[in-house]
């Protein structure tokens, strides 16, 4: 429920809470305790219940939705709010960031049932605006935030400036990328997944949850098993959130959000278990349905309320910045069919004919129908594809004239979670990016730890036409395809790289040398993306650090690595050419 007012006046409601956000509910003390009387113990301070921050999510030309979430304890599987019910939290929206010039204000349920978070679409705003918002409740008062409304579809911009996130497991490095990437200011940013990890503290025992080589993790979760309950992935909200660089970049801009695996457990698929190996199906489909709660409710996410548990809940969407960007926000976890291979949590492997499935798919009958005809609808001069997995082909056997000096390589190299994996469904989204007749397409990836872009191709060597390990290799370096756009993606915010150490670094080189459409790669820092566009280019900045280091030490400190460019009706990279 929501009420809203003109600036001019406050309902009943938005008196009572506001009225106690100015009074702060303290409690007086004399200082001087009466002759013969003990001193009294002053109350414990109240913990502030905006602990998990700020944020604000898929705008519109009109609206925006305004996300908190009440827990004064994040980490414990209350959130600190006990047995409370429905609670009333109060907001203002201003064109300032001092509140003087408020244009809406009110009062917003915090339902108990969504685990005392909010949701509020702020309606009736002015397109391509810049607006400030904050909420209150009792006596706290959040921080200013900053949001920004998209222009009116159609609307002429000259400039646009949006972030690409993605990996950021807590355990494994630090959060200096979400802080750089505020400071550089957005307009809009994209996270692409994996927002939290499922991962407990690290169990040598059962080997469970991420350690470094040296058995430790630079911050550890405070516990030891991996969530199953709805609780329990709440709790594991709770830590992510309450890191102050993420808190902060959610007060910078607003963003878009959608899940990888991780949000629920490494590798799922439609209907079963990826990394820890759970059996059970039912079992698995609650921890799913759990995951899927959590995430609604930790996210300024413009989707209908999910209800309880939900076994199914439809993320795909599209957000248009204008005449200049539509993006187009896609599932690739929630309906696809289970991966290649005999072992699927293992992300690589060598050929297999599971990954040429006929009923393979990553995206569903459903999204898929939706998807070629967004390609069809879209406004913008350039049309991102924001999704999860690498989409272009990479064979590892490519990194050797012949791969068979390996094992590891002698039978092919393939990521079964990616779309290699899933041949068929790739080559019927690539079909319909050219049924569409997509004016500039830009797949937007996540996923691989790894700085990448590639020349987005309509077709790549099929590894089963060669006879021998040396033959599939030659297939990829001499390989002519027809570029029909670019595929972007962002290293980790803070997860390992695959390719320091072992013998997926001995790999890598080879692949980017003999590897034709691979045109940009920086195997061994930590990065995001920084994206310009304008009418005429996009500009791709990488941004990277190694964030196993702290910000203020030379290999932890952010820096730009590169920008590509990548011209208006020109598919493919532009400049510059391989590193």
């Amino acid at each position: 429920m929501t009420e809203e007012t003109s600036s001019g006046g406050l309902d009943r409601r938005s008196f009572l809470v506001l009225g106690a956000a100015a009074t702060g509910g303290a409690v007086l003390a004399t200082g001087v305790a009466e002759a013969g009387e003990e001193r009294k113990k002053k109350p414990a301070k109240p913990a502030n219940p905006f602990s998990m921050g700020v944020a604000s999510g898929d705008p519109t030309s009109t609206s925006v939705i305004l996300w908190t979430r009440l827990a004064p304890k994040p980490l414990e599987l209350d959130g600190g709010m006990g047995k409370r019910g429905n609670q009333e939290v109060a907001y203002e929206i201003a064109t300032d960031a001092k509140f003087s010039k408020v244009v809406q204000k009110g009062v917003v349920d915090a339902p108990a049932e969504y685990g005392h978070s909010v949701h509020l679409d702020a309606q009736g705003l002015t397109p391509n605006t810049e607006y400030f918002y904050r909420f209150k409740y009792g006596k706290f008062v959040t921080e200013a935030a900053r949001t920004h409304t998209a222009p009116e579809v159609g609307q002429s911009v000259d400039s646009f400036v949006f972030g690409q996130t993605s990996c950021a497991n807590w355990q494994s490095g630090y959060y200096q990328l979400y802080d750089d990437l505020a400071a550089q200011e957005p307009d809009y940013w994209l996270a692409l997944g994996d927002y939290i990890y499922e991962y407990g503290n690290y169990n040598p025992k059962t080997e469970e949850g991420y350690v470094r080589s040296d058995g430790k993790a630079l911050r550890p979760i405070p516990w030891g098993l991996e969530p199953v309950t709805l609780a329990e992935y709440r709790r594991q909200y709770g830590l992510y959130r309450s890191d102050a660089s993420l808190q902060k970049l959610h007060r910078t801009a607003p963003y878009s959000v959608i899940w990888d695996d991780h949000e629920v457990d490494n590798n799922f698929t439609a209907g079963k278990s990826g990394g820890d190996g759970q059996a059970d199906r039912i079992e698995f489909a609650k921890r799913r349905a759990a995951g899927f709660q959590a995430f609604y409710e930790n996210h300024a996410i413009r989707i209908p309320a999910p209800g309880q548990m939900p076994s199914k809940m439809d993320i795909y969407r599209r957000v248009d910045w204008g005449s200049l960007a539509s993006f187009l926000l896609l599932d690739g976890r929630q309906y696809r069919t289970d991966q290649a291979g005999d072992d699927t949590p293992q992300d690589f492997g060598k050929l297999a004919d599971g990954m040429f499935a006929a009923d393979g798919t990553i995206l569903g009958a459903d999204q898929e129908a939706w998807l070629a005809a967004e390609f069809k609808d879209a406004p913008g001069t350039w049309t991102f594809i924001a999704q999860q997995v690498v989409m272009s082909h990479i064979n590892g056997s490519a990194a050797f004239d012949d791969p068979s000096i390996l094992e590891l390589t002698a039978k092919g190299l393939f990521n079964y979670d990616a779309w290699d994996g899933y041949w068929n469904a790739r080559t019927r989204l690539i079909n319909s990016i050219k049924a569409g007749q997509v004016r500039n397409p830009i797949v937007l990836t996540g996923d691989f730890h790894t700085n990448l872009a590639f020349d987005l191709l309509d077709a790549w060597p099929d590894p089963r036409d060669a006879k021998t390990p040396a033959e599939m290799s030659a297939a990829v370096k001499n390989w002519k395809g027809n570029i029909i756009g670019t595929e972007i993606c962002a290293g980790a915010i803070s997860s390992p790289t695959f390719f320091g150490e072992g013998l997926l670094g001995t790999v890598a080189p080879g692949v980017l040398k003999n590897t034709p459409w691979i045109r940009y790669a920086e195997w061994f820092n930590n990065g995001y993306v920084l994206n310009t566009v304008t009418p005429q280019e996009l500009k791709a900045t990488y941004r990277v650090a190694m964030t196993n280091f702290k910000a203020n030490t030379p290999k932890g400190k952010p820096r730009s690595e590169t920008t590509l460019v990548i011209k208006d009706g020109v598919p493919g990279i532009s400049s510059p050419l391989k590193q």
